[in-house]
């Protein structure tokens, strides 16, 4: 199929599910500050592989949930695998390892036709582009459009190191150099939300808005959270006119408001039935709101999540449980782990008070 995908609820038919295949555990670097104290000895860790035992558990989770989603008909692409415990140096820094490919949704934004390289900021993450580039050649021979973001630098200049860190009094990232993950942004058509966290700057904010043009509208949607990383346990679309809000973080710049002047509402999510003390940077309370939307009625639901599960079955949604906290510590949920390829559908308006203005 063509590439094609303008938000998170068309009808989704073809799909890019992550691997933890040669996965590594990275290793301490300045992107990782907000997360230890100065004299905290972590910071002197360099990385490890990942037991074969726990790559192997995750790897069976994502192939069963590549497999649900083939047999609701939708065609899934998976990664090349390779080796992340292999150091890696630019003539800015070295680390000592990878991490894992498991999460095509960071480092690939699709908007429309057009798939986009996210240009991240965790350095121990830089080379995971290379994971998918036989998929990509294969859609731009196919008639997508390619683009790579500016690779960062991701020099000492691109960070600041705050401990103890609060995101709300001062950002992670410095504007030298335009930085983001694509989990950084929600797609609803023609408006994109974009929370900044401890991955994204608003240079590249900036740097997205101007390469997409007058037909897209970024909007900057705050909230409060310690150290936020990633939009989608915080702010998940259903379909037009639905949004899971997360009540724990609520949102501080008004932005919601625009929502109700549009008559979108909004509905607070459970938590994750995983809460319980401070979460680790790879596991969140809320990865319950971590769901994939396989169209505006029918959500794929980590199968533990009982209770995301009758609030959207309450709101009119068929829901789909699936394995697979296995795969968490490695970054993320369902909807981290994928990349939505092609989505029927046109690129729309859902805000009509902005098309009026």
């Amino acid at each position: 199929m063509t590439v094609n995908s303008w938000n998170e609820w068309d009808p989704l038919r073809e799909v890019i599910v992550g691997s933890v295949r040669g996965a590594a555990e990275m290793g301490y670097e300045p992107a990782f500050s907000p997360y230890y104290a100065r004299s905290d000895p972590a910071r002197r860790f360099r990385g490890a592989p990942v037991p074969q035992s726990v790559a192997d558990d995750a790897e069976r989770q994502l192939d069963g949930f590549a497999e649900l989603l083939q047999r609701r008909g939708i065609v899934v692409r998976r990664p090349d695998g390779f080796d992340q415990n292999v150091a890696a140096a630019t003539p800015d820094w070295a680390v000592g390892c990878g991490r894992a490919i498991a999460c095509p949704r960071d480092v690939l934004l699709v908007i429309g036709d057009e798939i986009i390289e996210a240009p991240m900021a965790q350095r121990g993450r830089y080379f995971e582009f290379r994971a998918y580039r036989s998929l990509i050649k294969d859609y731009f021979r196919a008639g997508a459009r390619w683009t790579a973001a500016p690779k960062p630098l991701m020099g000492d200049a691109l960070y600041h190191d705050h401990a103890p860190f609060d995101m709300n009094d001062a950002p992670l990232l410095t504007e030298f150099e335009p930085a983001f993950d694509a989990a950084c942004f929600a797609r609803f058509g023609r408006d994109i939300f974009w929370q900044p966290d401890l991955v994204s700057n608003a240079f590249g904010a900036a740097w997205l808005a101007r390469h997409l043009g007058p037909g897209f509208r970024i909007h900057t949607i705050r909230f409060r959270e310690h150290a936020p990383v990633h939009i989608d346990a915080t702010f998940v679309p259903i379909r037009p006119g639905l949004v899971l809000t997360n009540p724990q973080r609520p949102c501080t710049n008004g932005v919601l408001e625009l929502l109700a002047k549009n008559d979108w509402r909004l509905v607070d999510a459970p938590p994750s039935v995983r809460s319980g003390r401070s979460p680790s940077r790879d596991v969140s309370n809320w990865i319950s709101m971590n769901i994939l939307m396989l169209d505006e009625r029918t959500a794929v639901v980590e199968a533990a999540e009982k209770a995301m599960m009758a609030l959207l079955q309450s709101l009119g949604c068929e829901t789909i449980p699936c394995a697979f906290d296995r795969v968490y510590p490695f970054g993320g949920g369902l909807h981290c782990a994928t990349c939505d390829v092609h989505r029927e559908g046109t690129l729309q308006s859902y805000f009509p008070s902005l098309d009026q203005a």
